[in-house]
């Protein structure tokens, strides 16, 4: 028996020990494995959550890190710990001086610290002057430094053009190298050698210039005041400094936890496809369709849909748009009906009236909207300006058959013929379109229109409607945006509320907001691509809007992506799914239970954990429930975690190589196209249900090498039957060739030799 299965066999027996001697209800007080980080943000200063600097920049690499991020403005003083039981950690990255009283968030501070909250803290600290008043004692400041091994000895290096890093290992220089003008520093000494340094800048060549500006350690990690990362005012660019996931990942010490992962689903990558009404009735510009006057939606989906029956699409239309007693006709209808019943479509919402600037409605009333006119008009640009709070004049494109605008909006939603009235735009929508689709086909899922900044009762709106919700963040990750800083979060808290964003951006970012460069959305795949390697940051996502059939170049454009799709090896998925596995990213909890064992619950319908640095790790399936398969991926486990199971339970052990299937007592998945459930033995064999788009392509680990038979049925009747060889590495690769959009079930045992 080797050391760690000892220790783990130990733990094992402790932990039934407790269990006996306290009872369950003692037993049941076994804390989920931490993993909330606390934003402290100055909304003073950054005016929404979605602007700040943590959201837009830090978010995304501590979500991929595995930890779920909650938000506090210090505006309304300093939070009571205790509200977050779960609490990992705190991050901050002050735009200014948020604080009256420096003094007592140091005293906060130093009490979380002492608790073992390790904190992040990048840029400006928060603890060297009140907002208001004067300056903090130095001796006073040096108490928040002593935390992370340093201390201020008051010199600062303005003048920086004879400072050079003499140390910059590498979690340093992750974007944007140390070249150029350097930003001026403090004189950071390092006072203690448990703290790990990254980045030391010496002036002149004087070694008693030595200052420490990027440490990570016991209680977290600095960085300090312009090392974090580059911004380029001229071109609105952001470039980080500093190594993002190395930093975090060094500063909350996330080794150990389990990753719940949005990019990944029976080991292959997610990909999903969803599109916005708006266009839905122009008339296209594409030979030979413009002969006919064809209408935008017609040419997406002989062009993008039907042409692609393997790869699933949600389709969200306006209600305004398509019901007759609004701006809709019968045809119009009776063509909603027959997109929707393609088998690869599934339906959606995009509103009723297509609002533009959510936050317009947030306080409606029908006076505030009398300034507008009846059918969509705009009142006098003074009026127009003051109603929706802007200055500047917006710039107007033509999408939904109105005049709108994407940035500043001529009008606040794009019909108006009637008080807006939440109930309709989001439950009255989908329940519209729940009519016009097949039987067991209902709308599920709101594509947020304009701003994509749903207020919370929107929002919640969804909810109580029994839907998801998706859209806004704006992916990009190209030659035009060149940084992970572009690349968004899994979603964003609105209140007690949360918005799940869309994989990627939609065509109007790389058309110029649908003005110019129409085949720009092509680029979509260096998005795709610069989100998978290095890291598997994304899911692959076709977002677009209906009026991408009206340009010939925007529908070849689209053509492009979804060959690129169908050429990938993914795991296709509707856009409800989607929304509904990233909600299970914020709910899951990892409870303890073992060694290297944890118990998942509250997932939702999250399929994935990664563990990451595991390259000599794998699932003890001896001591799993739950677990479907398991995949290493760019030196990180993923594993597949079965949705007939509640509350799997995850135990690893050591392997001597990732790089051939692990061995293991029973079948696993090691990828597949489709979605499994239910894996069960059934005699020397086992069975699944699957479902999926495409034929299932699909390779499993299996016990013994040798020859299987393979059959896929519904109800007691053969779809397909085939066979397929496992060799000495035991892997079972097999496509099977019928649809399973319908669920099915796969049996796969030995041939009797």
């Amino acid at each position: 028996m080797s050391a760690r299965t000892l220790i783990r066999t130990l733990s094992t027996l402790l932990l039934l020990a407790v269990v006996t001697f306290f009872g369950p209800a003692r037993a049941a007080e076994v804390r989920p494995v931490p993993r909330t980080v606390l934003a402290l943000v100055d909304l003073r200063e950054e005016e929404r959550i979605r602007l700040t600097r943590i959201h837009s920049m830090a978010e995304m690499p501590l979500n991929h890190l595995g930890l779920s991020v909650v938000y506090w403005n210090v505006a309304d003083g300093l939070p009571d710990l205790s509200r977050y039981p779960d609490l990992r950690g705190v991050v901050t990255w002050f735009a200014g001086e948020p604080f009256e009283d420096p003094r007592a968030y140091i005293a906060w501070a130093a009490a979380a610290m002492d608790r073992g909250v390790r904190f992040a803290v990048l840029g400006q600290t928060g603890t060297r002057a009140s907002r208001n008043g004067p300056a903090t004692p130095l001796a006073v400041v040096n108490r928040f430094f002593a935390r992370f091994g340093l201390r201020d000895d008051d010199g600062y290096s303005d003048l920086t053009y004879r400072s050079r890093p003499v140390l910059a290992d590498g979690m340093i220089g992750y974007e944007r190298p140390l070249v150029g003008v350097l930003p001026g520093y403090p004189l950071f000494r390092k006072v203690d050698g448990r703290f790990t340094s990254h980045l030391v800048m010496r002036r002149g060549g004087d070694e008693a210039s030595d200052s420490h500006l990027v440490v990570t350690g016991p209680s977290g990690g600095f960085v300090t005041e312009g090392y974090a990362r580059y911004y380029d005012a001229e071109i609105n660019r952001k470039l980080w400094i500093v190594d993002p996931f190395a930093f975090f990942r060094a500063a909350f010490a996330t080794d150990d936890l389990p990753k719940p992962d949005v990019t990944t689903l029976s080991g292959r990558r997610i990909y999903f496809s969803h599109i916005d009404g708006d266009g839905w009735r122009n008339q296209t510009e594409v030979q030979p369709y413009n002969k006919d006057k064809v209408l935008s939606v017609d040419v997406v989906r002989r062009e993008a849909i039907e042409a692609f029956p393997d790869l699933p699409v949600t389709v969200a239309p306006i209600g305004g748009d398509i019901d007759p007693a609004w701006k809709g006709t019968p045809e119009l209808v009776a063509g909603t009906r027959r997109l929707f019943a393609l088998p690869q479509v599934e339906p959606a919402s995009h509103t009723w009236t297509h609002p533009f600037q959510w936050r317009f409605f947030e306080d409606y009333t029908p006076d505030k909207e009398a300034a507008f006119e009846e059918h969509g008009g705009a009142p006098k640009r003074g009026v127009m300006d003051r109603l929706l709070g802007r200055n500047k004049p917006p710039a107007t494109y033509e999408a939904a058959g109105e005049v709108a605008d994407l940035g500043a909006y001529s009008v606040p939603r794009a019909y108006l013929q009637e008080p807006f009235d939440l109930n309709k735009e989001i439950g009255g929508s989908l329940a519209y379109f729940t009519t016009l689709a097949p039987e067991g086909k209902p709308a599920a899922l709101v594509q947020w229109p304009g701003d994509t900044s749903p207020y919370e009762a929107a929002i919640a709106a969804t909810r109580k409607a029994g839907a998801y919700n998706m859209n806004g963040g704006d992916s990009r990750f190209d030659a035009d945006y060149p940084s992970v800083t572009s690349v968004p979060p899994v979603g964003l808290p609105v209140g007690t509320e949360r918005q799940i964003y869309s994989g990627n951006s939609n065509e109007n970012t790389y058309t110029d907001l649908w003005t110019n460069r129409f085949f720009g959305f092509q680029n979509l795949i260096n998005t795709v691509r610069n989100t998978e390697s290095p890291l598997r940051l994304k899911p692959f996502n076709v977002y677009y809007h209906m009026y991408s059939g009206q340009k010939p170049a925007s529908i070849n454009a689209l053509r492009k992506n979804l060959i690129a799709a169908r050429e990938a090896e993914i795991a296709p998925i509707t856009a409800s799914a989607y929304a509904a596995l990233a909600g299970g990213f914020y709910t899951a909890r990892f409870i303890p239970d073992g060694e290297r064992r944890w118990r998942i619950a509250g997932r939702g319908d999250l399929a994935t954990l990664r563990f990451d640095r595991a390259n000599f790790t794998a699932v003890d399936f001896a001591h799993s429930v739950g677990v479907l398969g398991q995949r290493h991926h760019q030196g990180s486990l993923y594993v597949a975690l079965d949705p007939a199971v509640a509350e799997p339970v995850v135990a690893l052990t050591d392997v001597d190589r990732a790089d051939i299937d692990p061995p293991a007592p029973k079948p696993y998945l090691v990828q597949g196209r489709w979605v499994f459930r239910g894996l069960a033995a059934d005699g020397a064999g086992f069975r699944v249900a699957a479902q999926g788009y495409g034929n299932g392509e699909m390779a499993w680990h299996v016990p013994a090498p040798g020859r299987y038979a393979v059959t896929a049925e519904r109800n007691g009747t053969v779809l397909w039957r085939g066979e397929a060889e496992a060799a000495a590495d035991r892997r079972l690769s097999v496509t099977v060739e019928t649809s399973a959009i319908q669920p099915l079930t796969l049996r796969v045992q030995p041939v009797a030799r």
